[in-house]
Protein backbone atom coordinates (compact mmCIF):
# COMPACT_ATOMS: atom_id res chain seq x y z
CA UNK A 1 0.00 0.00 0.00
CA UNK A 2 2.84 2.50 1.01
CA UNK A 3 4.55 1.70 -2.61
CA UNK A 4 1.45 2.26 -4.26
CA UNK A 5 0.69 5.54 -2.53
CA UNK A 6 4.63 6.55 -2.92
CA UNK A 7 4.21 5.25 -6.61
CA UNK A 8 0.40 7.59 -6.98
CA UNK A 9 2.20 10.64 -5.68
CA UNK A 10 5.67 10.52 -7.66
CA UNK A 11 3.27 10.51 -10.73
CA UNK A 12 0.88 13.37 -9.80
CA UNK A 13 3.94 15.72 -8.98
CA UNK A 14 5.41 14.63 -12.65
CA UNK A 15 2.17 15.61 -14.16
CA UNK A 16 2.08 18.49 -12.27
CA UNK A 17 5.72 19.44 -13.60
CA UNK A 18 4.77 18.52 -16.99
CA UNK A 19 1.76 21.19 -16.71
CA UNK A 20 3.30 24.15 -15.27
CA UNK A 21 6.94 23.34 -17.41
CA UNK A 22 6.73 21.44 -19.69
CA UNK A 23 10.17 22.72 -20.95
CA UNK A 24 12.13 20.83 -17.90
CA UNK A 25 12.41 17.48 -18.45
CA UNK A 26 13.69 17.95 -22.03
CA UNK A 27 16.23 20.59 -20.82
CA UNK A 28 17.35 17.75 -17.84
CA UNK A 29 17.43 15.13 -20.63
CA UNK A 30 19.38 17.57 -23.51
CA UNK A 31 21.93 18.24 -20.67
CA UNK A 32 22.57 14.46 -19.52
CA UNK A 33 23.47 13.92 -23.83
CA UNK A 34 24.95 16.70 -23.93
CA UNK A 35 27.39 16.06 -20.76
CA UNK A 36 28.22 12.20 -22.87
CA UNK A 37 28.23 13.55 -26.22
CA UNK A 38 28.43 17.63 -26.75
CA UNK A 39 26.87 19.22 -29.33
CA UNK A 40 26.25 23.02 -30.35
CA UNK A 41 22.78 21.95 -31.77
CA UNK A 42 21.98 20.45 -28.35
CA UNK A 43 23.35 23.39 -26.37
CA UNK A 44 20.93 26.04 -28.58
CA UNK A 45 17.97 24.02 -27.99
CA UNK A 46 18.58 23.93 -24.44
CA UNK A 47 18.95 27.92 -24.62
CA UNK A 48 15.91 28.08 -27.02
CA UNK A 49 13.68 26.19 -24.23
CA UNK A 50 15.04 28.36 -21.27
CA UNK A 51 14.10 31.29 -23.24
CA UNK A 52 10.84 30.11 -24.04
CA UNK A 53 10.06 29.06 -20.43
CA UNK A 54 11.63 32.63 -18.96
CA UNK A 55 9.49 34.68 -21.89
CA UNK A 56 6.33 32.47 -20.98
CA UNK A 57 6.81 32.72 -17.14
CA UNK A 58 7.63 36.93 -17.65
CA UNK A 59 4.41 36.58 -20.34
CA UNK A 60 2.62 35.52 -17.08
CA UNK A 61 3.70 37.89 -14.11
CA UNK A 62 2.96 41.11 -16.91
CA UNK A 63 -0.72 39.91 -17.52
CA UNK A 64 -1.32 39.62 -13.54
CA UNK A 65 0.28 43.63 -13.37
CA UNK A 66 -1.67 44.26 -16.27
CA UNK A 67 -4.78 42.79 -14.85
CA UNK A 68 -4.67 44.04 -11.65
CA UNK A 69 -4.45 47.80 -13.20
CA UNK A 70 -7.53 47.59 -15.16
CA UNK A 71 -5.34 47.53 -18.05
CA UNK A 72 -7.80 44.91 -19.77
CA UNK A 73 -6.61 44.72 -23.67
CA UNK A 74 -2.38 44.65 -22.59
CA UNK A 75 -3.44 41.71 -20.23
CA UNK A 76 -5.32 39.71 -22.75
CA UNK A 77 -2.35 40.32 -25.66
CA UNK A 78 0.03 39.02 -22.85
CA UNK A 79 -2.16 36.03 -21.76
CA UNK A 80 -1.98 34.71 -25.47
CA UNK A 81 1.47 35.10 -25.84
CA UNK A 82 1.95 32.91 -22.77
CA UNK A 83 -0.51 30.55 -24.38
CA UNK A 84 1.38 30.29 -27.60
CA UNK A 85 4.18 29.63 -25.65
CA UNK A 86 2.16 26.70 -23.64
CA UNK A 87 -1.05 25.97 -24.69
CA UNK A 88 -1.94 23.97 -21.79
CA UNK A 89 -0.90 26.26 -18.94
CA UNK A 90 -3.21 26.15 -16.35
CA UNK A 91 -2.08 29.53 -15.26
CA UNK A 92 -2.14 31.04 -18.70
CA UNK A 93 -5.57 29.47 -18.81
CA UNK A 94 -7.02 31.00 -15.65
CA UNK A 95 -5.57 34.57 -16.47
CA UNK A 96 -7.44 34.42 -19.74
CA UNK A 97 -10.51 33.53 -17.59
CA UNK A 98 -10.28 36.24 -14.93
CA UNK A 99 -9.65 38.72 -18.29
CA UNK A 100 -12.75 37.55 -19.59
CA UNK A 101 -14.87 37.79 -16.54
CA UNK A 102 -13.46 41.03 -15.51
CA UNK A 103 -14.58 42.31 -19.27
CA UNK A 104 -18.13 40.49 -18.51
CA UNK A 105 -17.67 37.38 -20.70
CA UNK A 106 -18.56 34.61 -18.05
CA UNK A 107 -19.54 31.67 -20.61
CA UNK A 108 -15.50 32.49 -22.24
CA UNK A 109 -14.47 32.64 -18.43
CA UNK A 110 -16.65 29.79 -17.39
CA UNK A 111 -14.86 27.71 -20.38
CA UNK A 112 -11.45 28.32 -20.19
CA UNK A 113 -11.44 28.38 -16.07
CA UNK A 114 -12.77 24.59 -16.06
CA UNK A 115 -9.84 23.50 -18.57
CA UNK A 116 -7.50 25.49 -16.41
CA UNK A 117 -8.92 23.46 -13.02
CA UNK A 118 -9.04 20.18 -15.15
CA UNK A 119 -4.89 20.40 -15.60
CA UNK A 120 -4.22 21.65 -12.14
CA UNK A 121 -7.27 20.00 -10.50
CA UNK A 122 -5.42 21.15 -6.41
CA UNK A 123 -5.35 25.10 -7.27
CA UNK A 124 -7.77 26.67 -5.16
CA UNK A 125 -7.67 29.51 -6.55
CA UNK A 126 -8.64 28.50 -9.92
CA UNK A 127 -11.50 26.70 -8.57
CA UNK A 128 -12.58 29.70 -6.68
CA UNK A 129 -12.22 32.33 -10.18
CA UNK A 130 -14.60 29.17 -11.76
CA UNK A 131 -17.16 29.77 -8.80
CA UNK A 132 -17.29 33.33 -9.67
CA UNK A 133 -17.89 32.58 -13.64
CA UNK A 134 -20.44 30.23 -12.62
CA UNK A 135 -22.65 32.52 -10.74
CA UNK A 136 -22.38 35.19 -13.72
CA UNK A 137 -23.67 32.32 -15.46
CA UNK A 138 -27.01 31.96 -13.29
CA UNK A 139 -25.58 28.33 -12.02
CA UNK A 140 -25.71 28.34 -8.47
CA UNK A 141 -25.13 25.22 -8.33
CA UNK A 142 -22.34 24.73 -10.04
CA UNK A 143 -20.33 27.62 -8.16
CA UNK A 144 -21.63 26.09 -4.73
CA UNK A 145 -19.44 23.03 -5.44
CA UNK A 146 -16.77 24.38 -7.21
CA UNK A 147 -16.81 26.96 -4.07
CA UNK A 148 -16.41 24.05 -1.72
CA UNK A 149 -13.79 22.75 -3.69
CA UNK A 150 -11.60 25.91 -3.37
CA UNK A 151 -12.67 25.79 0.25
CA UNK A 152 -11.55 22.46 0.87
CA UNK A 153 -7.63 23.33 -0.95
CA UNK A 154 -7.58 26.40 1.05
CA UNK A 155 -9.90 27.01 3.86
CA UNK A 156 -9.00 30.80 4.24
CA UNK A 157 -9.89 31.22 0.38
CA UNK A 158 -11.63 34.78 0.87
CA UNK A 159 -12.87 34.77 -2.99
CA UNK A 160 -14.40 30.78 -2.38
CA UNK A 161 -16.18 32.24 0.88
CA UNK A 162 -17.78 35.07 -0.82
CA UNK A 163 -18.90 33.00 -3.82
CA UNK A 164 -20.23 30.32 -1.62
CA UNK A 165 -22.35 33.31 -0.10
CA UNK A 166 -23.76 34.50 -2.94
CA UNK A 167 -24.36 31.04 -4.17
CA UNK A 168 -26.56 30.04 -0.70
CA UNK A 169 -28.13 33.13 -1.57
CA UNK A 170 -29.00 32.77 -5.18
CA UNK A 171 -30.52 29.22 -4.30
CA UNK A 172 -32.46 30.65 -1.06
CA UNK A 173 -30.74 29.42 1.92
CA UNK A 174 -31.28 30.69 5.18
CA UNK A 175 -29.99 34.08 6.23
CA UNK A 176 -27.48 33.04 9.22
CA UNK A 177 -25.74 30.65 6.69
CA UNK A 178 -25.23 33.23 4.30
CA UNK A 179 -23.85 35.72 6.95
CA UNK A 180 -21.95 33.05 8.02
CA UNK A 181 -19.78 32.47 5.09
CA UNK A 182 -19.26 36.12 4.54
CA UNK A 183 -18.09 36.67 8.42
CA UNK A 184 -15.79 33.86 8.42
CA UNK A 185 -14.31 34.96 5.37
CA UNK A 186 -13.38 38.17 6.73
CA UNK A 187 -11.93 36.58 9.98
CA UNK A 188 -9.11 35.40 8.36
CA UNK A 189 -7.98 38.81 7.32
CA UNK A 190 -7.87 38.63 3.40
CA UNK A 191 -6.26 40.94 0.89
CA UNK A 192 -7.77 44.27 0.89
CA UNK A 193 -9.54 43.21 -2.96
CA UNK A 194 -11.24 39.79 -1.28
CA UNK A 195 -12.01 42.15 2.53
CA UNK A 196 -13.76 45.13 0.57
CA UNK A 197 -16.32 42.83 -1.64
CA UNK A 198 -16.43 40.90 1.12
CA UNK A 199 -17.72 43.49 3.24
CA UNK A 200 -19.64 45.13 0.65
CA UNK A 201 -21.83 41.69 0.20
CA UNK A 202 -22.34 41.75 3.93
CA UNK A 203 -23.51 45.24 3.94
CA UNK A 204 -25.94 44.31 0.98
CA UNK A 205 -26.90 41.16 2.96
CA UNK A 206 -27.70 43.20 6.37
CA UNK A 207 -29.63 45.25 4.26
CA UNK A 208 -31.64 43.42 2.89
CA UNK A 209 -32.69 41.85 6.63
CA UNK A 210 -33.34 44.98 7.67
CA UNK A 211 -30.34 45.37 9.78
CA UNK A 212 -29.61 49.05 8.24
CA UNK A 213 -27.42 50.44 10.90
CA UNK A 214 -24.90 46.97 10.81
CA UNK A 215 -25.26 47.57 6.91
CA UNK A 216 -23.71 50.86 6.94
CA UNK A 217 -21.19 49.78 9.39
CA UNK A 218 -20.30 47.38 6.87
CA UNK A 219 -20.63 49.47 3.87
CA UNK A 220 -18.33 52.01 6.09
CA UNK A 221 -15.47 49.62 6.82
CA UNK A 222 -15.65 48.62 2.51
CA UNK A 223 -14.74 52.58 2.01
CA UNK A 224 -11.77 52.23 3.94
CA UNK A 225 -10.52 49.89 3.02
CA UNK A 226 -11.31 50.61 -0.70
CA UNK A 227 -7.96 52.68 -1.20
CA UNK A 228 -5.90 50.33 -0.71
CA UNK A 229 -7.40 48.26 -3.23
CA UNK A 230 -6.05 47.37 -6.89
CA UNK A 231 -7.29 49.77 -9.54
CA UNK A 232 -9.25 47.28 -10.77
CA UNK A 233 -11.38 46.56 -7.77
CA UNK A 234 -12.11 49.93 -7.11
CA UNK A 235 -13.31 50.92 -10.52
CA UNK A 236 -15.63 47.91 -9.82
CA UNK A 237 -16.60 48.46 -5.98
CA UNK A 238 -16.86 52.18 -6.08
CA UNK A 239 -19.70 51.89 -8.16
CA UNK A 240 -21.05 49.04 -5.87
CA UNK A 241 -20.60 51.12 -2.66
CA UNK A 242 -23.21 53.29 -4.46
CA UNK A 243 -25.50 51.32 -5.33
CA UNK A 244 -25.77 49.86 -1.68
CA UNK A 245 -25.53 53.33 -0.13
CA UNK A 246 -28.75 54.56 -1.84
CA UNK A 247 -30.46 50.75 -1.00
CA UNK A 248 -29.79 51.80 2.04
CA UNK A 249 -30.59 55.27 2.51
CA UNK A 250 -33.77 54.14 0.61
CA UNK A 251 -34.49 51.41 2.79
CA UNK A 252 -34.47 53.79 6.17
CA UNK A 253 -36.50 56.70 4.39
CA UNK A 254 -38.90 53.79 3.79
CA UNK A 255 -38.82 52.75 7.67
CA UNK A 256 -38.73 56.50 8.85
CA UNK A 257 -42.19 57.45 6.49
Amino acid sequence: MATNNRAATLKRRLTQTLVIAPEGPIIAILLVINAIAPSIWIGAGVMLLVVTFISRVAALYLTSSALIQARWETADALAMVASALHPWSPDALALRGAIALARGDSATAARLLQRAQQLAPDRSSIAAALSGALLEQGDAHAAAIAAHRALELDPESAAARLYLAQALAAAGARAELIEDQLRTGLAHQPEPDAEVSLRCALAHHLAQEGRLAEAMLALSAARAALPRCSAAQRAIISQRIAEIDRAIRAEREDYAA
